[in-house]
């Protein structure tokens, strides 16, 4: 059986609040305050506010920026936004410490095309193909890598986890980009049938390593 390989981190995040620094409640209370306005109608921040949410702060060189000058602040807050059976969505905020201004972070993620095989779902006639890319502000089962600066997702399409997709976004010159997306859309047959043998264990729908970007 194809199963989700979801992080134990990410599995861990929707059973208990994090403590941080003295600090970091206001950090949490400002971010919140930022993203009501925009999106109070998907997230559901009174029923959240003792869930998941995350305080980082981090430091950074852009591109071409002088030698003599301090290296750039920020400040990033996970926000617990929504949650299921076998699913949390999180929200990102950032702030640049030195203008002092939150801002709602989107996520870039490819959009597969692709078609069963038989009524079980658990076949592809074809592998998918990448037919465009949209701009996503809520994650799954995600989490902060502060060691990388990378932002990972790992979302269960139904409770077994048979079904997946997970993506990768690493913080590069003052935004969070895309390295890597990969799902597998196929489900486990029913009964004791077997799943396709020659099928693969997942898709990469965009590996930025692998085309050397």
């Amino acid at each position: 059986m194809r199963m989700l390989r979801l992080p134990l981190l990410a599995f861990c995040a929707a059973l208990a609040p994090t403590a941080g620094r003295a600090d970091d409640a206001a950090d949490i209370a400002g971010a919140r305050t930022f993203a009501e306005p925009v999106m109070s109608t998907e997230c559901d921040f009174a029923g959240n506010a003792d869930g998941y949410n995350n305080v980082f702060h981090f430091t950074f060189r852009s591109k071409g920026q002088d030698q003599d000058s301090p290296d750039q602040k920020r400040t990033l807050v996970q926000l617990a936004c929504s949650s299921g059976a076998y699913n949390f969505n999180s929200i990102y905020l950032m702030r640049d410490d030195g203008a002092g201004h939150w801002e709602l972070l989107t996520f870039a993620e490819p959009v597969a095309d692709y078609d069963y095989a038989d009524e079980e779902f658990s076949r592809l006639k074809a592998p998918p193909k990448v037919s465009g890319f949209v701009s996503v502000t809520q994650i799954t089962n995600s989490e902060f890598v502060p060691e990388s600066k990378t932002i990972n997702s790992a979302a269960k399409w139904r409770g077994i986890g048979d079904a997946w997709s997970a993506g990768e976004w690493r913080f590069e010159d003052g935004a969070f980009v895309l390295k890597k997306y990969e799902i597998d859309p196929t489900y486990q047959p029913p009964g004791d049938e077997a799943a396709d043998p020659e099928a693969p264990e997942s898709y990469v729908l965009f590996d930025a390593a692998a085309a050397g970007r």
